[in-house]
């Protein structure tokens, strides 16, 4: 009986690690050219800066985790983190209406050709979750783009590349 509680006492001494502290700091670990389209979670969306793209409402639904960041240069960036910074009043205390700064870890997967960008975007637009669903007018206005800019300005107002834009 001995011998089974020191076990499960050194194993449990494993998986009890303290967690790492908070990030006083925000930033994005790599430097970005703005403006970026952050892709994923359904939809696009533009930041023009990087105090922009690390401050985010308490209430959004935005999760940086869940996306993938396109410069304005045709590079493509995997979030790899993105942690609240310690010190920040705690989203409860005001609803969720303050922003909420973070530290942001991306991998720089490299520049891709426009083709592979288009496909990107494309298999977001199709997605029967996202904000066109698969919308036959939102998938003709992402081939008609010829290149990065042209995307990232014009997906400022992508909600309205469906059906609803059509009325």
């Amino acid at each position: 009986m001995r011998r089974l509680a020191a076990l499960v006492s050194l194993l449990s001494t494993f998986g009890c690690r303290a967690s790492e502290p908070l990030p006083t700091t925000a930033g994005v670990s790599l430097r970005l050219q703005y403006p970026v389209l952050l892709i994923g979670q359904a939809s696009l969306d533009v930041r023009d800066s990087e105090d922009a793209l690390i401050s985010i409402q308490g209430a959004s639904s935005l999760n940086l985790n869940e996306r993938t960041i396109l410069d304005s240069a045709g590079h493509l960036f995997k979030v790899t983190r993105a942690i609240p910074i310690a010190g920040q009043t705690p989203v409860m205390l005001d609803m969720g209406t303050s922003d909420r700064r973070y530290a942001v870890v991306v991998t720089d997967k490299g520049a891709l050709p426009w083709s592979a960008v288009q496909q990107l975007v494309l298999a977001e637009v199709k997605k029967p979750v996202s904000t066109w669903a698969g919308d036959e007018r939102a998938i003709r206005r992402v081939q008609s783009f010829t290149d990065v800019k042209a995307l990232v300005e014009a997906s400022r107002e992508s909600w309205a590349w469906g059906k609803e834009a059509g009325r």
